[in-house]
């Protein structure tokens, strides 16, 4: 699927926002910024309901204990994005792995969309695909700045990273994480519900996924 969005110019990244873009340290005047149109994508169904539509490139957070499904989450709304729009995507399947378990756990949910599955951890992948997801941030020992750097070496990409939890239920890593996605998803007993959200319309009930 073709990049809608980022374009760069020397060592400034820009934005596109159809015909105009903005430079990352460019001022723009509050009355232009309201007339700018950003491209935002719909995904039908559950997730759809969930995080209402999304800015492209969008910075997603799903995070929840052991065994409470949040990789299987992760999986099944790559599995959409890959249906409903066509979306390139790579599954950075660092704390599983690409091995048997992870060939059950696609079997079992039915995946059969063409998502790309690595164990390794290899940034210099990223610039081919539309979305990656990093699983988790504790395996892959990246930290929230490196986190930052991504998000500007590849102005064109959407992440989506999945975060362990600690004993008590909150994220790992603390809130320098939470401020630097769009939207955070909790992930308990194989409900989501969305604990911070930036995009229009969505919804903060909890919701069965699978």
């Amino acid at each position: 699927m073709p990049k809608s969005s980022g374009l760069k110019t020397g060592s400034t990244t820009q934005r596109t926002i159809k015909t105009e873009t903005v430079a990352s340290n460019q001022v723009v005047l509050a009355n232009e910024l309201a007339k700018m149109n950003f491209k935002t994508i719909s995904i039908r169904g559950k997730f759809g309901k969930l995080l209402g539509k999304l800015y492209i490139p969008f910075y997603i957070m799903i995070y929840g204990s052991r065994f409470h499904g949040k990789s299987t989450v992760a999986l099944l709304f790559a599995d959409e994005l890959v249906k409903q729009h066509g979306f390139k995507v790579l599954y950075v399947a660092n704390e599983e792995g690409t091995k048997g378990t992870m060939q059950e756990k696609v079997v079992r949910l039915s995946i059969n969309s063409p998502i790309g599955i690595i164990e390794d951890y290899n940034p210099k992948l990223f610039k081919d695909y539309d979305v990656v997801f990093i699983d988790s941030t504790q395996t892959t020992d990246i930290s929230h700045e490196e986190f930052k750097a991504l998000k500007k070496q590849f102005p064109n990409t959407s992440f989506v990273i999945i975060n362990q939890a600690n004993r008590d239920g909150s994220s790992k890593g603390g809130t320098k994480w939470e401020h630097i996605v769009d939207a955070i998803m909790h992930i308990e007993n194989k409900s989501a519900t969305m604990e911070k959200n930036r995009f229009p319309e969505g919804s903060k009930e909890t919701i069965k996924i699978f």
